[in-house]
């Protein structure tokens, strides 16, 4: 329990009053401070953050009770003060101009000291409940600073699991864009070099977003990448086969749709989208579970892919995930994206859908793969012109620039 407050300002221009009035206080174990008109009192109290009562004669010359209560409830920041009028007026006009000037109570002269002193107790349990609520809402400040801490370190760590947003490897660039609904969020994406002429490529949207998705989204990526290969979905150099370690990516969709179960349980899933990029032979062998189609632009028409989707990731156990192929040449661009583009929705509620996508994507064909991206995500935010994502946008594009060898 907070210590009960033990210092109070006496604003009273009559001495022999005030005198008093100090005595009394001073026989309850209060730490007396006096003034002899409104004035000196605000001065006072200006300069003592630690006064917890005020007890001020209303008519007074130049600043009377009421204005110098009303000064005193302009002050922010500082610990709350019980402000009693004392007072010989009883009119009720009276009365509601004290408390609409922020008083808390009033004490008729001539006073009783047996009233005053029940009154002050009443305002000692304010003042306490007061620094019992000041007390808590500074746990609550504390405990907010450190999860937006807490969060701005979760997020560097998972923009840490992204590639850089542009990028060129041999055989090929890419672009990508990531924009989170919140400070972290359920997308993940990432190119994975498998072999010297072969690249994993994925991209995955856990449900919802915030700091749940986020978590089951980096608890993937680290099974997504080769740099455990004890932990690793994607190579499995102790059992080699006769063709590659490299495991196929309906078997990458499998492993992971077996280790997530627990996620549908609790209401949530995961669309996944994982394949390998030949560059030998430029074919992307893929599987989609779930998860938006990939865009293949080969000149300057998004083509039709017509693949083979399957179910998200967690929904059903021992699922058969099947594979698609799509057989590239140089120059064709690929796009790999989460529904927070295609989803995002303006003021009607209209949705800026696929097809104004594939629209944009036509027609950025002749420029730059890097600006092409930049341009439609910069498209689709002011489609959605608002402050705050309803989901996670992610977005990763290829643009193939080697020669492909004949099957």
């Amino acid at each position: 329990m907070t210590e009960l407050p033990k210092k109070i300002l006496i604003a009273e221009d009559d001495p022999a009053s005030c005198k008093i009035l100090k005595t009394l206080f001073s026989k309850w174990d209060f730490d007396v401070l006096t003034a002899s008109d409104g004035s000196e009192a605000w001065e006072i109290f200006k300069t003592d953050a630690d006064i917890h009562f005020i007890l001020s004669d209303w008519m007074m010359p130049e600043v009377d009770g009421v204005e110098l209560c009303r000064r005193v409830r302009s002050v922010k920041g500082r610990r709350y003060t019980y402000f009693i009028l004392l007072t010989a007026k009883s009119q009720i006009e009276d009365v509601v101009s004290g408390l609409e000037a922020g008083a808390d109570d009033f004490v008729t002269k001539p006073f009783n000291q047996y009233e005053l002193r029940v009154r002050l107790r009443a305002g000692e349990r304010v003042i306490n409940l007061e620094n019992e609520l000041a007390s808590k809402v500074e746990q609550l400040s504390k405990a907010s600073k450190q999860m937006r801490r807490d969060l701005a370190a979760a997020a560097t760590m998972q923009r840490g699991m992204l590639p850089p947003e542009t990028g060129e490897l041999e055989g090929m660039i890419y672009s990508s864009r990531y924009i989170p609904s919140e400070e972290v969020g359920g997308d993940l994406f990432n190119l994975v070099k498998l072999d010297e002429t072969r690249l994993g490529i994925y991209i995955l949207d856990v449900s919802g977003h915030g700091v749940p998705a986020a978590l089951l989204s980096v608890a993937m990526g680290r099974m997504l990448s080769t740099y455990d290969l004890h932990a690793s979905l994607l190579l499995a150099p102790d059992q080699p086969d006769e063709n590659s370690p490299i495991i196929p990516p309906r078997e990458v969709a499998d492993r992971l749709n077996q280790r997530f179960q627990s996620a549908s349980s609790k209401g949530d899933f995961i669309t996944f989208l994982y394949g390998v990029l030949d560059l030998d032979k430029c074919t992307f062998t893929y599987t989609r579970a779930g998860h938006p189609s990939p865009l293949l632009l080969s000149g300057k028409v998004v083509q039709d892919i017509k693949d083979k989707g399957d179910i998200p990731i967690g929904i059903v156990p021992q699922y058969e995930f099947g594979e698609n192929v799509i057989k590239l040449k140089p120059g064709d661009r690929l796009f790999l994206f989460t529904d927070g583009l295609t989803e995002a929705a303006n003021e009607v509620r209209e949705r800026f859908n696929e097809g104004r996508m594939l629209d944009h994507i036509e027609a950025t064909s002749g420029i730059d793969l890097e600006e092409s991206v930049r341009s439609l995500v910069e498209k689709v935010l002011a489609w959605g012109n608002k402050p705050t994502l309803s989901d996670d946008m992610s977005i990763l594009a290829i643009e193939i620039k080697c020669d492909c060898k004949s099957d």
